[in-house]
């Protein structure tokens, strides 16, 4: 089934996903309002380029919209993309806070379209492999997570979009802190207590730079992680402690350092466990695996709003830590 698509958005995720497209898909238009990006993607790709978004949304010609901009306009491209019935594929956080992302929610309810959040760590090897090991069973279950995720920014960075809380809707928790939460509902479902704190230590006084917190589900299992951009060797460290066995994953490539998971079995004996390591390729093909699926969706006619709602809970979830915080320092 060949479909005919626009990206909004010529910046580095933009281009991530048009690289990462399935061999169906013809990529018709970029859109951004930097006309010299925009203009150079297009090239690139020997396609249309157009500043203005409300002209791509009506297009008759596109079938699906992929929507990779500052997280202030993520939410009113989408609304307008969906009423012309476009399926569409936002990234993360799929807007700056709760309540816009409930528009997301009632307005996919009106029409049959696709409509998802882009959560790519989902679909890296080693995390995809970690759920196929955590299903097995063999293992027992998950008693609880802890993972560590963050890098070091650059110069100038808190003056960027981020630490804008009109354009970002928030800061650290929000632009990595959400991966974390959604790999916590991934593995162990949604979770029902979120506390945490949220710090502005070096960046900007303006948003947070760093957040610690915990997730908790009925079942009484845990998730502990922190998210950070002031950790100056970029991180990222997963690890779930099942009944009988250790998962570690270290890495999602690049400055991340190589993605390897480790999985240390419990021997019936006790004492050092044994020792299984798996290293992935330097390839990341998260992207494309996201890519697939979302696209595989379109061709279902699979409507199911499942997928936009977890993306409504992980951006809810980050606002109930940040009510927590708030609370915590006003006492």
């Amino acid at each position: 089934m060949t479909m005919n698509m626009a990206i909004i958005g010529a910046g580095l995720i933009g281009r991530k996903r048009a690289v990462a497209l399935p061999k169906n898909i013809q990529l018709k238009i970029i859109c951004d309002i930097n006309k010299q990006a925009g203009e150079s993607f297009a090239a690139e790709y020997h396609c249309i380029f157009e500043e203005d978004w409300k002209k791509v949304v009506s297009n008759k010609d596109i079938d699906v919209i992929i929507i990779a901009t500052t997280n202030n306009i993520l939410v009113p491209i989408a609304l307008e993309a969906i009423k012309n019935n476009k399926h569409v594929l936002l990234e993360k956080p799929g807007a700056r806070n709760p309540v816009e992302f409930k528009k997301l929610l009632a307005m996919q309810k009106k029409h049959k379209v696709v409509v998802r959040i882009g959560y790519n760590h989902r679909y890296h090897l080693a995390i995809i492999k970690a759920k196929e090991i955590i299903d097995s069973k063999k293992y027992g279950k998950v008693m609880f997570i802890r993972a560590r995720y963050g890098h070091g920014a650059r110069i100038g960075y808190g003056k960027e979009w981020r630490f804008d809380q009109k354009i970002s809707g928030g800061g650290e928790l929000l632009d990595q802190g959400c991966h974390l939460i959604d790999l916590a509902n991934f593995y162990l479902g949604e979770m029902k207590t979120a506390i945490g704190f949220v710090g502005k230590m070096f960046w900007s006084k303006k948003l947070e730079d760093n957040s610690f917190f915990i997730l908790r589900n009925k079942g009484g299992q845990i998730a502990q992680f922190s998210a950070s951009c002031t950790e100056w060797k970029n991180i990222f460290i997963f690890e779930i402690m099942l009944e009988k066995a250790k998962i570690q994953i270290n890495g999602i490539g690049k400055s991340y350092g190589k993605e390897t998971i480790t999985l240390y079995k419990m021997k019936p004996e006790m004492g050092p466990p044994d020792i299984e390591e798996i290293d992935f390729l330097e390839e990341d093909v998260s992207w494309r695996l996201e890519n697939e699926e979302f696209f595989s969706a379109i061709s279902k006619k699979d409507y199911s709003s499942k997928k936009l709602k977890e993306g409504y809970y992980a951006i809810k979830t980050v606002f109930d830590i940040y009510k927590f915080s708030t609370k915590y320092f006003k006492k």
